[in-house]
């Protein structure tokens, strides 16, 4: 490839002498052969920049022109549009004006039924007040432009409207007074149902003590049956006490409950689920001892009043439903206002409609005219610019750069022998020159472009050797990292990934709330197994009890490993205490059942105790805890005869 560069380059090559003299003597003949050059020849002769600047100057002409006509039409469309604008549009904007403002007036009256705070009142307020000064701002200036005939209407409209508003406003002061009498009728009602609290408690817990005496003394081998009857005798009396203190805290409930119906006919439901609950809680009081009904009489006719009468909580809830639905029948009026305002509006805009199309027909009549107009210039105009770009620019200009694009295309694919263009003093006669010099680049450019290529093959050759050397160091420390996080026996996981699966399984279950299990197992009597069996016998009993554990571990966030010597432990994330004790208990049994001769323990085979702790993380502990809860109850495991299982938190007998 060097040689065949260097044979091109050469000026003695014959392929680029010939061509280059078949080149240059013909563009001599022509020159020659012109002679001294006439008006067309001057004109040929023009470069790109001279040829460009004639067409702008004819194409700002025609410009200029076209832009005298435009304007005689912008002017005879002005004084048509002139009407539109100065009579009709105001009233029609005026028009719109209004019925925006009248349907804002109507919005914010819709909000005035939710006002539930003097805040919010002093905000609804101020924007009722607000809508309406818009409105009164638009009928003025409706008034000022249109026919005082057709703005009435719409004015007694607005006003009936202005007047639901006012009686709205009536009706939130109303509610507001009712809701503030609510708030005290509710304080009252929790002020009761706490002294009910302070004298029932007190009482409920010294019943409760009795009931707890007696049946301890119940629980005597001797009991004495004199003090149990006298005690007996002052407990059964008070009895009823916790289920008169169970309905009054229903009572409260349903009180409150009440007060938060949506409707009347729940309300009434309500009222009388809460009078039915008063005369059973009245049955019971008469039920309880005199000295304990005299200190409650006068909290239940409290309570009895907060429910029964008209200034109670459902009193008080059933007047502001009759507000709201009033309020509610007053919204309607206004959208039904609203409706007649909007029709009354569309009938003014329709009128205005109709003489602004007529307006609009006499500008478009004369539009069309001055169309036809445009037309006719920006055809001549199109027609001598088609015939310059044509005579000139195509027949001259454009043969000339195509020659030299496919000049530059074969030298950019690798073909230098082809004919070069002409070189001369104009634009495409100096570009002729800097396809020359390009082409000397282009030669230089080859000959170091396959100097780089080899030097990329021989650093490909480097990657690919590299990324080989990385492939097998990641292999290597793919099997460090395996062994390291897993025990060599049992190919179980060791302490270390057991510590840090763990952690992260305590904090997963600390953020979701949810509770984790920790199975710990211990090989009954492996000790007096290896003494009696050997140390090759006790790891094959190991790797076989692995083994078992390995079935059992079914997801991918469970964990088995080996905790150290003959201890196993198993994380059961997600899981409950029932949950983990059946696993437990089907680790047990499999490993029971897999029949492993040991003549010194109890049962006669190898045999396993599991402690099973179970925890939802809270804040403040640690998952050490739940290791720690495992680990006692592996102990009390051991305790209870070993071969069993055992879980945190259980009582041995």
């Amino acid at each position: 490839m060097k040689r065949g560069i260097y044979r091109l380059s050469t000026p003695h090559s014959p392929g680029m002498s010939g061509r280059m003299a078949s080149v240059s003597p013909s563009t001599n003949v022509s020159a020659t052969s012109r002679g001294t050059p006439g008006l067309w020849g001057r004109f040929q002769g023009l470069g790109i920049r001279n040829s460009f600047l004639i067409g702008f100057v004819a194409m700002a002409l025609f410009m200029v022109v076209v832009m005298i006509t435009a304007l005689g039409t912008s002017a005879g469309m002005a004084r048509s549009v002139s009407s539109i604008l100065d009579e009709q549009l105001p009233v029609t904007l005026a028009t719109f004006r209004a019925a925006r403002a009248a349907d804002a007036l109507a919005a914010s009256g819709t909000s005035l039924i939710a006002v539930s705070s003097s805040a919010d009142r002093q905000v609804a307020f101020e924007r009722v007040s607000a809508a309406q000064r818009v409105l009164d701002r638009a009928l003025d200036e409706l008034t000022g432009v249109a026919d005082p005939l057709a703005a009435a209407d719409i004015t007694v409209q607005v006003a009936e409207l202005n007047q639901n508003l006012d009686s709205l406003r009536t009706l939130v002061d109303e509610r507001l007074s009712l809701i503030e009498a609510q708030q005290r009728a509710r304080t009252q009602l929790i002020a009761d149902l706490q002294a009910f609290q302070q004298e029932l408690t007190f009482r409920v817990r010294i019943l409760e003590a009795d009931s707890d005496v007696i049946n301890a003394l119940m629980q005597r081998s001797s009991p004495p049956v004199e003090q149990i009857a006298r005690m007996s005798g002052n407990t059964v009396p008070l009895i009823p006490l916790s289920r008169f203190y169970a309905e009054v805290e229903s009572i409260g409930g349903l009180l409150m409950g009440a007060t938060q119906e949506p409707t009347l006919a729940a309300l009434a439901v309500s009222e009388q689920v809460i009078n039915h609950r008063l005369q059973v809680a009245s049955e019971t009081l008469e039920k309880l001892p005199p000295d304990v009904t005299g200190v409650l009489n006068r909290h239940f006719a409290e309570l009895r009043a907060s429910s029964l009468s008209p200034d109670g909580l459902v009193g008080l809830r059933q007047r502001e439903l009759m507000l709201l639905a009033d309020g509610e029948a007053l919204n309607q009026q206004n959208q039904q206002t609203i409706a007649r305002v909007d029709l009354a509006i569309a009938a003014l805009v329709e009128t205005r409609l109709s003489q602004i199309d007529q307006a609009a027909d006499r500008a478009s009549s004369a539009n069309h005219r001055s169309q036809l107009w445009l037309l006719m210039i920006t055809a001549a105009g199109l027609t001598g610019l088609v015939a310059f770009f044509y005579m000139h620019v195509m027949r001259h200009l454009v043969p000339r750069l195509t020659d030299l694009s496919d000049t530059l295309l074969n030298l950019s694919a690798g073909r230098y022998d082809v004919p070069m263009p002409a070189e001369g003093k104009d634009e495409l006669g100096r570009l002729g020159s800097a396809v020359h010099q390009f082409r000397r680049m282009a030669l230089e450019a080859s000959r170091r472009e396959e100097e780089l290529q080899a030097s990329n093959r021989r650093a490909e050759e480097a990657v690919k050797e590299l990324e080989q050397k990385a492939t097998e160091l990641e292999l290597v420390n793919g099997r460090l990292e395996t062994l390291s996080l897993s025990d060599g026996l049992t190919g179980l996981a060791n302490r270390r990934r057991f510590d840090d699966v763990l952690a992260a399984e305590w904090a997963h279950s600390a953020r979701t709330a949810q509770s984790m299990s920790v199975l710990m197992l211990d090989v009954d009597y492996f000790k007096l197994y290896n003494d009696q069996y050997g140390h090759q016998q006790g790891d094959d009993c190991l790797r076989r009890i692995a083994g078992v554990l390995k079935t059992r571990i079914h997801r991918a966030t469970d964990l088995a490993a080996r905790y150290g010597g003959e201890e196993f432990c198993v994380i059961l994330s997600f899981c409950s205490e029932e949950d983990a004790v059946k696993i437990a208990e089907q680790m047990r049994s499999q490993v029971e059942k897999l029949q492993i001769e040991h003549r010194l323990a109890d049962a006669g085979v190898v045999t396993i105790s599991v402690g099973v702790a179970t925890m939802v993380p809270l804040p403040g502990t640690a998952a050490d805890e739940l290791v720690r809860q495992a680990d006692i109850a592996l102990y009390n495991a051991k305790r209870l005869g070993r071969n069993t299982v055992v879980c945190a938190g259980k009582q041995l007998e």
